[in-house]
């Protein structure tokens, strides 16, 4: 047992599972060969281990990485969060402008996150199959023409038709960034990215809260769209010209965290001291045995690595495919890993807490416009620094917890990595998001100072951003090999669950009241974060079971992995 997860039934490697810290391992005689982390990452050996090609994402400069990473991150802010939060503050101004009901201008961010989850399984088919550099660059596109279209409309059905082009440029950001960060970066080092990724779709939107509030105050509702458009330019510019294609055709040698036995590691160190010394033309044996770790006669062999690409070169939007499935097939995928336990776990846990955000955002542009609290549009704006200091502090926390956490628990597990850690601070999440929603409903309805109002709404989205940070590392961790299928479905459920709450969370609020309303969110929340714990301790179990039995095989419905293994 390690350190509470239960051992699999084999001595065969189990997904997921790593072995990453050589010294506390003691395993230089089989992974001494491999490569290894610098500086105080030495004794780190690095999962997946880069190929000798120098296109390979992993092998980019750590200065490139952040550079894509940072243009990613910008599309994920412009493109994915912006949209939906982005007249929330204004729903009783624009309302009367509109002449429509405030639901009905609820449903306007409403049918932005339905089309978000409808285009969900195609972005994820397309940008398994053409690359994720495509996906980008389209979303881009179609978030600025739907900015345009909100701009220039005269009435609510023009103004829906912008807002449903903005759902779907939201699409990939929200659900291929995080896959993304598994592309470009290793094992020990994804946590604290997928911490800014939280953080940014979760927490950054009450920030736009607070200057859409303002802005549609003082200039009205338009100007928010007038002034998103050049920052949305921006981006586009940005993602075209900085952001090369992520994704790239590895041998599945190279991928130790899901296909790392003994047996492969010791083949792999043999491969990678042939190219470093360049002796594979003088060693007949180990030529052979280059030979039989390579899938098929077409793989590139040590001494065929193509030429670094230019910055010209890496423009191009099509990169060929990357697997020789249907979109059709990896559509219906992206649905079945649902089948998966964890996947199914995951997509509940992070989906289901983050909804609740969603409706208290909502709410708030109702309950504290309305008597006795008659805030202005500005003003509701203005509440929304309570809980981005509080999603700013709890992405915070996940960044600089989470190396140190892997570091720590993989040093007292005698070197080896079982994602099943990352589970551990769900716990602390887990207390602060149960206690703030039951707080923010006896606050609501005994209308207590709006200042204790935001003060309990920060403690809400710090535990939700702990939770989802480490639901998500986790998640990356245990199925990378289903990882794009596995955060599409979360990004589908998600919006889906989020365009059902737009509907009838007003209703639901004035029929049952604060406290029942979030009694109940409060109660399904403790039980999915109770959940964590049999999630920890039966989880490599689980992993195992999921590689012999996995229900994507059964169905025809698994990625041709073997289909981007080599060019």
């Amino acid at each position: 047992m390690g350190l509470g997860v239960l051992e699999a039934n084999t001595t065969a490697h189990v997904p997921g599972t790593v072995l990453l810290d050589q010294q506390a391992a003691h395993s230089e005689d089989q992974t001494g060969r491999l490569k290894h982390g610098t500086g105080k990452n030495a004794n780190i050996v690095l999962s997946p281990q880069p190929s000798e090609d120098p296109n390979d994402p992993l092998n980019w400069s750590s200065a490139k990485k952040h550079i894509v990473l940072a243009v990613i991150f910008f599309g994920v802010i412009i493109v994915g969060v912006i949209p939906g939060p982005l007249l929330n503050a204004g729903i009783v101004q624009i309302s009367a402008d509109l002449q429509r009901s405030p639901t009905d201008v609820a449903k306007l961010s409403g049918y932005c996150l339905l089309a978000t989850g409808a285009m969900g399984p195609f972005a994820s088919a397309l940008g398994r199959k053409y690359g994720k550099r495509p996906m980008y660059v389209f979303s881009s596109l179609i978030g600025t023409i739907g900015v345009i279209v909100s701009e220039v409309a005269t009435g609510y059905n023009v103004l829906l038709a912008g807002r449903i082009l903005q759902g779907i440029g939201i699409a990939a950001y929200e659900s291929l960034a995080v896959s993304s960060i598994g592309d470009i970066f290793f094992v020990h080092e994804r946590g604290p990215r997928v911490a800014v990724v939280i953080f940014l779709l979760a927490a950054i939107s009450n920030g736009i809260s607070i200057i859409a509030g303002v802005i549609t105050e003082y200039l009205g509702w338009k100007y928010n769209f007038h002034i998103y458009i050049p920052f949305a330019a921006l981006q586009l510019i940005a993602v075209v010209l900085y952001c090369p294609e992520t994704m790239y055709r590895r041998k599945a040698i190279y991928e130790t965290d899901t296909a790392g036995s003994e047996e492969n590691l010791e083949k792999l160190a043999k491969i990678e001291s042939a190219a470093a010394h360049h002796v594979e033309r003088h060693d007949h044996r180990v030529g052979a045995d280059l030979e039989k770790t390579m899938t098929s006669a077409s793989h590139a062999s040590v001494d065929s690595i193509p030429p670094k690409k230019t910055w010209f070169q890496e423009l191009a939007v099509y990169n060929g495919t990357f697997v020789d499935d249907s979109v059709w097939k990896m559509a219906i995928a992206s649905v079945a890993i649902l089948l998966n336990v964890g996947a199914t776990y995951q997509v509940l846990m992070t989906g289901v807490i983050i909804a609740w955000y969603v409706a208290v955002a909502i709410l708030s542009g109702v309950v504290f416009a309305s008597p006795p609290y008659l805030l202005s549009s500005a003003s509701v704006g203005y509440m929304s620094v309570g809980p981005f200091i509080g999603g700013l502090i709890g992405a915070i926390f996940s960044l600089v917890i989470s190396e140190p956490l892997v570091k720590s628990m993989t040093r007292r597990n005698k070197g080896v990595y079982e994602p099943e850690f990352a589970l551990l601070p769900i716990s602390l999440g887990g207390v602060c998001s149960v206690a703030g929603l039951v707080g923010w409903g006896y606050a609501v309805s005994e209308f207590k100072s709006v200042y204790l109002v935001c003060f309990i709404w920060a403690i809400i989205l710090f535990g939700m951003t702990v939770i989802a940070s480490f639901a998500t590392q986790w998640a990356l961790d245990a199925y990378r090999q289903n990882s794009t299928e596995l955060f599409i479905m979360n990004m589908v459920f998600k919006n889906f669950f989020f365009y059902g709450l737009t509907n009838y969370v007003i209703d639901w609020y004035a029929t049952t009241g604060a406290i029942d309303m979030a009694g109940i969110m409060a109660g399904i929340t403790g039980f999915l974060c109770l959940l964590a714990i049999p999630m920890y301790v039966f989880g490599k179990k689980y992993r195992y079971f999921w590689h012999k039995h996995n229900a994507l095989k059964w169905l025809h419905l698994e990625t041709d992995h073997s289909g981007a293994e080599g060019g």
